[in-house]
């Protein structure tokens, strides 16, 4: 259990982040406070119908993530235990979502890197809950793409091993 731990800590500290933010963001809906009226005090749109369908959406993607991830780290217990874990649609869609959400993250940080490599100031110190954040985005596009590199490898030595002709008279050794 340690090694799981060890391998996905980065991930369920995504996910608390996942979590506090669609808590925040309840809050923030739930919250008394109007924004300003305009010049003839007539609101605009109603506050409360459009703040809920962020905390909808975001809702939505709060439990899209934790099904992912929850597929990923079903995938990390498969590998290190060199389990069968057969790809459905519904799992590598699930993958493709972890993609979806971390490869972003390596395109800004290139960004970034090139930017500070010409002498631009890129990483703000005021807000540390997102730069950690930011960082831990870049694990899960790597974890996933290991996972599967490791048991792409791990199916093709089974398969080897099943395709091993042993020479007339002999036994298996089972």
């Amino acid at each position: 259990m340690f090694q799981r731990l060890k391998r996905t800590w980065p991930l369920l500290l995504l996910w608390l982040d996942l979590i506090y933010s669609f808590i925040l963001n309840i809050v923030a809906s739930i919250s008394l406070e109007q924004t300003p009226a305009s010049q003839n005090n007539l609101p605009v749109s109603p506050d409360i119908a459009f703040s809920w369908l962020q905390v909808i959406a975001n809702g939505g993607m709060v439990l899209t993530l934790s099904f992912a991830f929850s597929i990923l780290l079903q995938l990390n217990r498969a590998v290190q235990q060199h389990q069968s874990w057969p790809m459905t649609p519904v799992r590598i869609s699930a993958l493709l979502i972890v993609l979806a959400f971390s490869l972003p993250a390596w395109w800004q940080w290139l960004w970034a890197l090139w930017a500070l490599a010409h002498g631009q100031m890129v990483v703000e110190w005021h807000n540390l809950r997102y730069l950690i954040v930011s960082i831990l985005l870049l694990y899960p596009a790597c974890l996933c793409l290991r996972l599967l590199w490791i048991r792409h490898r791990q199916h093709k030595n089974i398969d080897d091993s099943d395709n091993f002709i042993q020479p007339a008279g002999t036994q298996p050794p089972y």
